[in-house]
Order: C-alpha cells, then sequence, then structure tokens
C-alpha cells in the first residue's frame, strides 16, 4: 500500500485541498504540489485566496490525491494534517523540492527559489501540510449490487 501511495503522490501533479473557515464553513480547491521524503506536501497560493485565508484560521485540512491512468486508475490518497504557512528559514528547503517537481529549465528553478518572492508584501505564500494520517483505497466490495469502497491507513 505504501508503495501505491508514493507512486500516486509521484505521478501526480495536483491535489484537491479541503479547508475550512474557524465557522465551519468548507472550501476546497486543487494546486499543484511537491513532496519530500517526509511525505510534507508543499504548494504556494496567493495569501488572500480563500483556502489561505482559511487555514490562518482554522489550519487542520485534508487532501485527496487520485491515480486517473494506468494501474492505479481509480485509486486514491487521503491525506489529514495541519497546514502552515512557512517561515523564512524553511523556505529554502520547501522551494527545492517545489522546483525539483515544477521547474522544467534552470530559468524555472530560478524563479521557483526565489525566497523574498514569499516575505513581506509579496502577494504569494509557500505551504506545508504536515500528515497526521493518511488513507489509500481499498479493495471495493459488493452489497446488493452497489459498490462499496474502502479505506486503509497507511502508518506513518
Amino acid at each position: 500500500m505504501e508503495e501505491r501511495a508514493k507512486r500516486i503522490f509521484t505521478n501526480n501533479l495536483f491535489m484537491t485541498l479541503a479547508s475550512s473557515s474557524s465557522g465551519g464553513q468548507p472550501w476546497s480547491t486543487p494546486v499543484f504540489y511537491a513532496l519530500d521524503e517526509k511525505y510534507n506536501f508543499y504548494w504556494y497560493s496567493r495569501k488572500d485566496t480563500r483556502h489561505s485565508e482559511n487555514i490562518k484560521e482554522n489550519n487542520r485540512i485534508s487532501a485527496s490525491i487520485f491515480a486517473t491512468t494506468g494501474e492505479d486508475e481509480g485509486v486514491g490518497v487521503y491525506v489529514e494534517g495541519v497546514a502552515t504557512e512557512l517561515i523564512e528559514v524553511e523556505l529554502e528547503h520547501a522551494t527545492s523540492i517545489y522546483a525539483k517537481k515544477g521547474a522544467s529549465n534552470d530559468e524555472e528553478r530560478i524563479q521557483m527559489t526565489t525566497i523574498k518572492d514569499f516575505l513581506g508584501d509579496a502577494p504569494i505564500r509557500m505551504y506545508k501540510l504536515t500528515p497526521e494520517k493518511i488513507y489509500i483505497s481499498g479493495k471495493a466490495t459488493k452489497w446488493n449490487g452497489k459498490w462499496i469502497d474502502r479505506r486503509e491507513e497507511i502508518k506513518l
């Protein structure tokens, strides 16, 4: 299961974040992400987007990533955890991980790793989802002719 989840994380570009305001108003949004060896997910967004504002109010979020092709087609991975807006000392690692996945040339790598672009009056911030639990789609079963899905926890 862990190898399958790693493959899905590696082969996908986007995850859907689910956040909510302090009042419980839900919101979901797709974001391009990168992942480090400890299963921390990184993305950047405008600091005034609804999900970024939600994270300031309530940093408990979830994310889902699912395969749309290949041997894992239809398999989803689900993450529960805590989101944080990164501070300056965390940005070198995060932008490096992000650029490895997102940059297609040296110019793009330099642009993606420019730390000052995520600080001060800049309109964007880099975020991290630190997982507390990760689940993967398990083998579905049929009940009265209807498919019932299941999820299995992957131990971190």
